[in-house]
């Protein structure tokens, strides 16, 4: 991601309404379905705020990230972290006990060797929590601004985790009661000329009262999450657990 993004990100992470969601949905997910961790790695950790929160949950929380102004950022939270890739994580094989990828998957050249790493580094019955941005209809301005490879389905998604020796816990969409509403506004938004080369992200400057009530929304989805899965939405979460080696395959591809 573009290092400017990096920064108004930081800058915006607290307050603004997607990001707030986010962290609640994580902490529900965190609640319901994992359990306390020794080790907990943060892959893709960007200005590291995701990381305060699994220090919760965590006897010891690690980032990392290739982005060297999104470390600097990181670095405030007094959390260890280094810079990596997720296709070339420096840890040792079956040393982490939880791994969050949230919204990474879709900036790697390879998703599945992404994947494979986060298989490799966690131990046997270890969880992975991933995020990721849902449905190739809804590729925007806002996926070239941030560096987007691909969206994906829920179904593509548990499909690769699985082929990869993970078991799905838990599959659902978020940004569920907003999903119409942001599915007009791409489209409005792709019926006006942009510059190929600037792409601008579409983080919305909202009135107050409404990114707090869309705040509200992203609660209430995380306590709907606790019961049910959503059957659509902006995003994809995942938790998964390492319960075997991978070695089947996927449209015919070892894995």
């Amino acid at each position: 991601m573009k290092s400017e993004l990096v920064e108004r990100e930081k800058e915006i992470s607290e307050n603004y309404w997607w990001f707030v969601g986010r962290r609640t949905i994580l902490e529900r997910v965190l609640r319901g379905f994992a359990k306390h961790s020794r080790v907990s790695v943060d892959a893709g950790c960007g200005s590291g705020r995701n990381m305060q929160l699994l220090s919760h949950f965590s006897d010891l929380v690690l980032g990392f990230d290739r982005s060297f102004v999104a470390l600097e950022l990181a670095a405030s939270y007094g959390l260890p972290i280094a810079c990596a890739d997720c296709q070339a994580i420096p840890l040792a094989g079956a040393s982490v006990d939880f791994l969050s990828a949230l919204d990474v998957l879709e900036h790697t050249d390879d998703d599945m060797a992404a994947i494979a790493e986060f298989h490799r580094v966690l131990k046997l019955e270890g969880f992975l929590l991933v995020a990721v941005p849902a449905y190739r209809f809804l590729w925007s301005e806002h996926d070239e601004a941030l560096m987007h490879r691909r969206r994906y389905v829920a179904s593509e998604l548990h499909l690769k985790l699985s082929c990869s020796g993970f078991r799905v816990l838990k599959r659902t969409y978020a940004v569920f009661f907003m999903f119409f509403p942001i599915v007009f506004y791409r489209l409005f938004r792709g019926l006006f000329p942009k510059d190929p080369l600037a792409p601008r992200a579409s983080y919305v400057k909202l009135p107050a009262f409404l990114n707090k009530l869309l705040i509200v929304f992203l609660r209430l989805e995380a306590w709907l999450m606790g019961m049910i899965n959503l059957p659509w939405g902006t995003s994809i979460i995942v938790l998964a657990q390492k319960t075997e080696a991978a070695s089947r395959k996927v449209k015919g591809q070892t894995v």
